[in-house]
């Protein structure tokens, strides 16, 4: 009989155990400005991004065949196409403006093939300053559903982040998958675009990514949502010099709300 509730005990503990296994979801997810490639080589970044291993990467200044004059190096390149090739991943691109024959924006890497991507434009109520937008892609991670988004928001105003902020959050605010947002939000870390973002999950740490060789302001985040459910597991400033912003890397755990299991 002890026998007999012994292994009783052992088969409810495996199968709450599979069961547990079954409703988390482990993601690591990395954020990084790339400055328009002016202090490094496509595959330098690339290399250095793929050493960590990331299930998705958020890219802000990202070229596409121009001619910039600081960065002759990157002449015509197309950057995601090469990062992708580099470092294995998927890529997809948002443009944000023409720049210089070609193109200027954010854009993407993930390990999995994404389901349905779009290009939202953020709200630019000052119509001299630069337009911004976020890139935001529905994932098939295994047997899981995720969105992740990259982003960069205007440099020029607060008024102007706190507005596309408090649009970001609108958007994402009855989505029924987790999401995940990376960017540079051009904001310190006690403005009021980053105290807009309260209803979401800090997944990043306090540390300062800028300038990269001495930094001494934080701008860039990762974020999730819903604000229950995650947990960082760790989290890590990268020192690097290829670029004037320290990328961010995360490994985040995120378990469903109880009341959506199904017995």
């Amino acid at each position: 009989m002890y026998s007999m509730k012994k292994y009783l005990l052992l088969f409810l503990c495996l199968t709450l155990g599979v069961a547990y296994a079954q409703d988390t979801l482990r993601v690591r997810v990395m954020t990084y400005n790339l400055r328009f490639g002016e202090l490094a080589s496509l595959e330098e970044l690339a290399h250095h991004i793929k050493s960590f291993k990331p299930d998705f990467v958020a890219l802000q200044e990202v070229d596409s065949k121009t001619d910039r004059k600081r960065t002759p190096h990157q002449k015509g390149k197309d950057f995601i196409s090469e990062l992708a090739y580099h470092t294995g991943m998927f890529g997809l691109y948002g443009k944000t403006i023409d720049y210089s024959t070609g193109y200027y924006g954010i854009g993407m890497l993930s390990k999995y093939p994404y389901i349905s991507v779009q290009k939202i434009m953020l709200p630019h109520p000052v119509k001299e300053h630069e337009r911004r937008a976020m890139l935001e892609g529905l994932f098939e991670m295994g047997n899981d559903t995720i969105v992740f988004t990259s982003t960069h928001l205007d440099v020029n105003s607060q008024e102007t982040r706190a507005e596309q902020i408090e649009f970001i959050t609108g958007h994402f605010k009855n989505y029924k998958y987790p999401v995940i947002l990376g960017g540079d939000f051009n904001a310190r870390h006690y403005s009021e675009a980053i105290r807009g973002m309260d209803s979401w999950f800090a997944a990043s740490n306090d540390d300062f990514g800028m300038p990269a060789w001495k930094p001494v302001i934080k701008i860039d985040y990762l974020f999730a949502y819903p604000q229950k459910g995650w947990r960082v597991i760790s989290t890590q400033t990268v020192q690097s010099l290829l670029s004037d912003h320290l990328p961010i890397i995360t490994e985040l755990e995120y378990v469903k709300e109880a009341s959506k299991k199904k017995y």
